[in-house]
């Protein structure tokens, strides 16, 4: 006799995908963002030994965090979302009508991340403070047989991530 194959009944768990995000700068969407790195952060630990210490371990304490920075890639389009903000830090020699340096309330941004499941709906949402621009490539590599999409890429440095509560900014 034949047993009929038992389905899963429970509730279905699948996680996230991470194709599926959206990077808000300065309250807009920049919709030609393919690629973001990963949201990292890190503590230094200091060792320390007191000078009396009969022990030959180290003892261990938190030191400063340290934030990684993010690196942002976009298909090169007419939006100039990405070039506008890294020209606030970066000097453009030729240009001689531009100042040689923005105010800081100019060139640093909150940057959002919205990650939104398979139907759309914003599932996780995190918060860059005090972003600015570190490295910026106009354009990716060019090459005479290639078929690619040309990529310009930025990188930010930030001083923290934090979790948006959903529903909340």
């Amino acid at each position: 006799m034949a047993t009929k194959a038992m389905r899963y009944s429970g509730t279905k768990r699948d996680p996230l995908r991470n194709f599926n995000f959206r990077i808000v700068m300065g309250g807009v969407e920049v919709a030609a963002c393919r690629k973001m790195s990963a949201l990292e952060g890190s503590v230094h630990v200091t060792k320390f030994r007191a000078g009396n210490s009969l022990s030959s371990i180290d003892e261990s304490m938190p030191g400063r965090a340290e934030y990684g920075n993010v690196t942002f890639e976009g298909g090169v389009t007419d939006d100039a979302t990405f070039l506008d903000w890294a020209q606030k830090l970066i000097d453009i020699a030729h240009d001689p009508t531009r100042p040689k340096r923005s105010t800081e309330a100019d060139f640093r941004k909150d940057i959002e991340v919205r990650i939104l499941d398979l139907d759309g709906t914003e599932v996780r949402a995190y918060k860059l403070f005090h972003c600015f621009v570190t490295q910026f490539h106009w354009i990716s590599d060019l090459m005479g047989d290639g078929h690619e999409v040309l990529i310009e890429t930025l990188a930010v440095a930030h001083e923290g991530v934090s979790r948006i509560p959903l529903g909340g900014a």
